[in-house]
């Protein structure tokens, strides 16, 4: 693997939380992990760590305006615990390169769904799932905390048309 420049590693600290600690730790041995040119060496050495994650925490706060969005009823839920856990979620889950929103939303509902389910939106969860799955269909029966004039329970379903196409109907069951 060829040297990478100062531009990359940057890059690469600024998506990965661990990387950033190891950097605090020992930026020499970050350096020859990520096979930096010796003439960058001297300023990956010198950045602080604290400036380094101050503006890692810029790029998160963008990635968290994403995937809120797209989870809204989960993040209202989660209240303002949200961004802590979508922040503690991204230091160990750099966004990939060919990732999109959805597909971080869709990894932050995998990480709701194992540590904190209670503040996690089934019908969305479903949504995220069915989006990047090959199923032609889904069915699901979903319980929703509802306000007084929504309906407890539903039937999510879902209807893949074509390859990037697919339909989403939800029936709502009256007890």
């Amino acid at each position: 693997m060829p040297p990478i420049d100062f531009i990359s590693a940057l890059g690469q600290l600024l998506s990965d939380g661990a990387l950033r600690d190891a950097l605090a730790a020992d930026p020499g041995a970050v350096a020859a992990r990520l096979n930096l040119r010796e003439s960058d060496r001297a300023a990956l050495v010198q950045l602080v760590p604290a400036d380094l994650e101050f503006q890692a925490d810029i790029l998160l706060r963008k990635r968290f305006g994403l995937v809120r969005r797209i989870i809204p009823e989960t993040c209202r839920s989660l209240g303002a615990e949200a961004w802590p856990l979508f922040r503690a979620y991204a230091r160990h889950h750099a966004v990939a390169r060919e990732s999109s929103g959805a597909r971080d939303a869709h990894d932050f509902c995998l990480d709701l769904h194992q540590h904190r389910p209670a503040g996690l939106c089934q019908a969305e969860r479903n949504r995220l799932h069915f989006a990047f799955s090959q199923s032609r269909f889904a069915l699901h029966l979903i319980r929703r905390r509802p306000a007084p004039w929504q309906c407890p329970r539903a039937l999510q379903f879902f209807l893949r048309l074509g390859r990037r196409r697919w339909r989403e109907m939800t029936f709502y069951v009256r007890a």
